[in-house]
C-alpha cells in the first residue's frame, strides 16, 4: 500500500495517540494480562509529511509498537480495497503479533467483532476512530461504549469530529440541503437534534464559529449524557493557516484517563503552534525558492516564536446543554 501524504497536523494527532497508548498500557501493566485496541479507520502502515517527505508512522504501526506491555488483541478495520495491502505490510513487520485486519464497512463490522471478543469484555479497551470525514456512525460509538462488562470502565474513545465540514454540507444561503447529507449527519449523531443548531444559524442567531462550537458541543453532550462517559476532552487541530480543520474528542469514564489525557493535551496545545509555525515557514521557503527568492525566516526562529494569544494552553470546559 503506497504511503499517503499528510500535513503536520497528522503527525501531531498521532503523537497524541502514541503518548496516550503508552500511558494506557503502562497503567494496566501490573493489573491485567489482556488489552484490546480497536482502530476503525486504520489507513496505511506508513505515511509521509507532505512538505518534508519524512515518514509518519500510521496508527496501526504505533499501536503495534507499544510493547511494554503490549496490546494483546488488536483489530484494524479498513476498506476492502486497502485491507489486504495493510495486512501484508503489518504481517511482514510484526509476524508474531496477535492482530487482525478486517476489510469492509467498520460500522457494520465492529459490533460483530466485539461479539467475538465478548469473553474479554473485562480487559482495558481503547478505540481510535479517525475517519477522513463523517464516516463514523453513532451506532459504532454506542457498540464500543457498551462492550465492557457492567461495573467496569467503558471503552475509551479517541474520535475525530469534523465540525468544519458542516459549513459545506449545510449551506446558510437558503439553498436546499441534500438528503444524502442529512442522512450522513443523522447517522453520525444518532439524532436529528443538530437541526436546531442549523435553524439557529439560518436565522442568524449563531455566527459560523458559534455554530461549529454548538455542533461540537452536541456530540460531546451525547457522549456524556447518552453513552454515559464522565469526561469528553476536545482539542482543535488546525492547518498551517491556523484554521481549525477538525477536533479530536477523547471520551473516558476513568479518572486516570481524564488526568493523563489532559496533561497530553496541554503538551499538544503548546507544541501544535510551534509545529504549525515550522510547517508554515517551510511552505513559504519552498514557495520562495520556487520563485527564486531567498527564505525570509529560518525554522529555528519560527520554532522559538511565542505562543500567540489565540493559541492558549489547553483548557477544559464540560459540554453545556445543547441548543434547543
Amino acid at each position: 500500500m503506497p504511503a499517503r501524504v499528510w500535513g503536520y497536523w497528522t503527525r501531531g494527532k498521532l503523537d497524541i495517540l502514541k503518548r496516550y497508548l503508552y500511558a494506557f498500557t503502562t497503567t494496566t501493566k501490573n493489573r491485567v494480562s489482556e488489552r484490546i485496541y480497536i482502530d476503525a479507520f486504520a489507513g496505511e502502515s506508513e505515511n509521509r509529511d507532505r512538505l518534508t517527505n519524512e515518514p509518519i508512522k500510521g496508527s496501526a504501526t504505533i499501536a503495534l509498537d507499544i510493547d511494554n506491555p503490549p496490546f494483546t488483541h488488536l483489530r484494524f478495520f479498513e476498506t476492502e480495497g486497502n485491507a489486504l495491502s495493510l495486512k501484508k505490510d503489518l504481517t511482514n513487520k510484526y509476524p508474531q503479533r496477535d492482530f487482525e485486519v478486517i476489510g469492509g464497512d467498520c460500522n457494520e463490522l465492529i459490533p460483530l467483532e466485539l461479539d467475538k471478543l465478548r469473553r474479554l469484555n473485562w480487559a482495558p479497551t481503547f478505540a481510535f476512530i479517525d475517519p477522513d470525514g463523517m464516516e463514523a456512525e453513532w451506532r459504532t460509538l454506542e457498540a464500543l461504549s457498551e462492550f465492557k462488562k457492567d461495573g467496569l470502565s467503558k471503552t475509551e474513545l479517541f474520535v475525530l469530529f469534523a465540525a468544519p465540514m458542516f459549513v459545506r454540507l449545510l449551506p446558510s444561503d437558503g439553498s436546499e440541503v441534500r438528503e444524502s447529507n442529512v442522512d450522513k449527519i443523522n447517522r453520525m449523531y444518532g439524532t436529528e437534534d443538530w437541526r436546531n443548531i442549523y435553524e439557529a444559524r439560518l436565522n442568524d442567531d449563531l455566527t459560523p464559529a458559534q455554530a461549529r462550537g454548538e455542533y461540537l458541543n452536541l456530540m460531546r453532550w451525547r457522549l456524556e449524557h447518552i453513552l454515559g462517559y464522565n469526561w469528553t476532552l476536545p482539542i482543535a487541530v488546525k492547518n498551517e493557516g491556523g484554521v481549525t480543520i477538525y477536533y479530536m474528542i477523547f471520551a473516558t469514564d476513568h479518572e486516570a484517563g481524564d488526568r493523563i489525557m489532559r496533561n497530553i493535551y496541554r503538551h499538544a496545545a503548546n507544541e501544535f503552534p510551534k509545529m504549525r509555525a515550522k510547517a508554515r515557514s517551510l511552505r513559504n521557503n519552498l514557495e520562495n525558492e520556487g520563485r527564486g527568492q531567498s527564505a525570509l525566516f529560518e525554522w529555528e526562529e519560527e520554532l522559538l516564536a511565542p505562543v500567540k494569544k489565540d493559541e492558549p494552553f489547553y483548557l477544559h470546559n464540560p459540554p453545556s446543554r445543547p441548543w434547543l
